[in-house]
């Protein structure tokens, strides 16, 4: 015979299961929220640079000047590094944020390879300061953009 403390047990263990699915579905909802405004952030960062070499076009011209081979004075050149070492900052946060095999950090890649083999004060600044950055992020950099980036 079922007495009524089998009911009431049986219920707190649905009780239970049911509050465990809950919560599972709420830690999912969150990383889901999680992720869209890492992609997000992301998205503001690469804005941010694009606009920025937009509105400081005497910048873009010390960057085009040095890719042509000509001197810059020291000022000159401590500003294109200040720009390069943001986007290499940058490129550190995406390292350490996202899953090493993700579509988004490949297409960061992609882009870096392109920027360490077209862009001269690329590999420059990597060469000097890299030192400043965490060692697995220098080891990734050499060889997934550096070592594949075609010169």
């Amino acid at each position: 015979m079922v007495k009524l403390k089998d009911y009431i047990e049986i219920i707190g263990i649905a009780a239970v299961v049911f509050s465990l699915g809950f919560v599972a579905y709420e830690i999912r909802q969150n990383n889901d929220l999680m992720a869209a405004d890492a992609r997000q952030v992301r998205t503001s960062i690469v804005i941010d640079a694009w606009r920025f070499a937009a509105e400081n076009g005497d910048l873009a011209e010390l960057r085009v000047r040095e890719r042509n081979g000509e001197e810059l004075t020291k000022a000159e050149r401590e500003r294109v590094d200040a720009v390069v070492m943001a986007v290499l900052v940058s490129l550190d946060w995406q390292f350490g944020e996202m899953s090493k095999d993700s579509p988004e950090l490949h297409q960061v890649l992609e882009n870096q390879r392109y920027n360490f083999a077209n862009k001269s004060e690329y590999r420059r600044v990597w060469k000097d300061r890299k030192n400043a950055f965490r060692p697995e992020f220098v080891q990734w950099i050499d060889e997934n953009v550096v070592d594949r980036a075609p010169r």
